[in-house]
């Protein structure tokens, strides 16, 4: 009797759908999430998914004595072409959006027309310290001082339509209203029958220096600048621009980029988007979410604070310069202490003054000084390298420990003595007198310690 196996289908297949049905997924809930990013930096993922698939599927047929799987097959390259097309298509996708956030992508009217209307509102005198609260669903929002003590609001409508007096029916259902509240003005757009959630409603607003902002948009841009009151901002999808204020600046958004500068209060930025930078910030600057970057910092005179999903970071008195992206953080020149707990980033610090509190997972670590340490140094690092170097008249206390992996000293002294224990390498000693403490830990990689000529 003659015994005929049926081959066995791979489920190579199945995984990657799986794969991708999760990372779609996301991209839906999340629209910020960089799918784009992702695929670029971890694709080789695919490959090992579709290796260790083949291995298993390999190692059942020999465990069962069933027939063992084909290799490769014409199906599976054309599912891992398709996906790829996809995820490109949609990466161009978030790149189009995010550098012509105005373009329309809804193709129900690509033969409809733009039209444009601007109006000015009656000036409305308002009192100093009073807070004006600035909302729009779909518009721009720009706020500035006036030269005296009124509110003036310049409205710009766009609307589409196959001529123009279609398009303006649309405009005119939206009116923008400016009403008194209890501590001050509310000016929001208000549609005044049937739909019209397309017409796009831009605010160009000049109100007294002195007023407290509120800004609300839910799709786009937010400039506001010269104003000394308090600015607090709520964006969904937009890019901000916050600049030359005196008061504190309370910032939530959800998508896009964000600049501020010059700001002489705290600045609290909170949700999620892509670039940041803040610059020339007298007051604490705290970050609390996860922005894909890169993140720039510089001129912060009191507290960097960042806080995220995978990096908790906190900086005093950032005088240099710190840049972060999902792969990498840098930071120079910095006067006072760093203190900070990061995974699967490679971490540089230079000429950094105070203390260094670093705990690093999957990432590689590189420390340079200019001057000798006169502050601690605690570096923590699972499964990277750490690369330290020091001025050749540095004076130092040092423990070093390596575990499955070397250590490479340049500062040869009689005080200073290496050992090795099974998989683990062990330096410990002083050089010089009265230097700082230095302490170093890492798995599965390499400690170098360089003497700078």
């Amino acid at each position: 009797m003659t015994y005929y196996y049926q081959r066995r289908r791979s489920i190579f297949s199945g995984l990657i759908l799986i794969l991708f049905g999760v990372i779609l997924l996301l991209y839906e809930l999340h629209p910020e999430f960089p799918i784009g990013h992702l695929f670029r930096r971890y694709w080789p993922l695919i490959l090992i998914v579709w290796g260790v698939a083949h291995l298993v599927e390999h190692l059942l047929a020999t465990r069962t004595g069933g027939p063992r799987p084909s290799g490769i097959s014409g199906g599976e390259i054309a599912l891992m072409i398709v996906l790829f097309m996809v995820v490109a298509s949609i990466a161009g996708y978030d790149w189009v959006r995010k550098q012509n956030p105005d373009i329309d992508f809804d193709m129900g009217d690509v033969f409809d027309h733009s039209y444009d209307w601007t109006n000015d509102l009656p000036a409305v005198s308002a009192k100093p310290n009073e807070v004006i609260s600035i909302i729009t669903q779909r518009g721009n929002i720009s706020v500035s001082p006036s030269s005296d003590s009124e509110i003036h609001v310049s409205v710009h409508k766009s609307a589409r339509g196959e001529n123009e007096n279609e398009a303006r029916q649309l405009a005119d259902k939206v009116r923008v209203s400016m009403n008194r509240t209890g501590d001050g003005f509310q000016i929001e757009p208000q549609e005044t029958g049937g739909e019209a959630s397309d017409v796009r409603v831009d605010l160009d607003i000049r109100l007294p220096a002195q007023a407290g902002i509120t800004a609300d948009t839910t799709h786009g841009d937010i400039t506001v600048a010269q104003m000394t009151g308090p600015v607090t901002i709520h964006s969904q999808s937009g890019d901000l621009e916050i600049h030359n204020i005196t008061g504190d600046v309370s910032i939530e958004m959800a998508h896009g980029d964000i600049r501020a500068n010059n700001i002489k209060g705290n600045v609290r930025l909170t949700g999620g988007g892509g670039e940041v930078n803040l610059s020339a910030i007298s007051g604490d600057a705290t970050v609390e979410g996860d922005f894909y970057g890169p993140i720039r910092a510089q001129n912060i005179d009191n507290t960097v604070r960042y806080t995220s999903s995978l990096t908790s970071l906190t900086l005093v008195h950032l005088t240099g310069q710190l840049e972060m992206d999902s792969g990498d953080l840098t930071i120079s020149d910095q006067p006072g202490g760093v203190q900070l707990r990061t995974t699967n980033k490679d971490v540089t610090l230079e000429n950094v003054a105070g203390r260094i509190d670093l705990t690093d997972q999957r990432g590689d670590v590189e420390v340079t000084f200019k001057q000798p340490p006169r502050d601690e140094i605690l570096i923590a690092d699972q499964s990277g390298n750490i690369d330290l170097t020091l001025p050749a008249q540095s004076s130092f206390e040092i423990s070093a420990v390596s575990r499955s992996g070397e250590i490479d000293n340049d500062f040869g002294s009689s005080g200073v003595k290496s050992s090795n224990n099974s998989d683990t390498t062990v330096l410990e000693g002083a050089f010089g007198t009265r230097g700082p403490r230095i302490t170093l830990n890492t798995s599965y990689g390499t400690i170098s310690i360089h003497k700078a000529q």
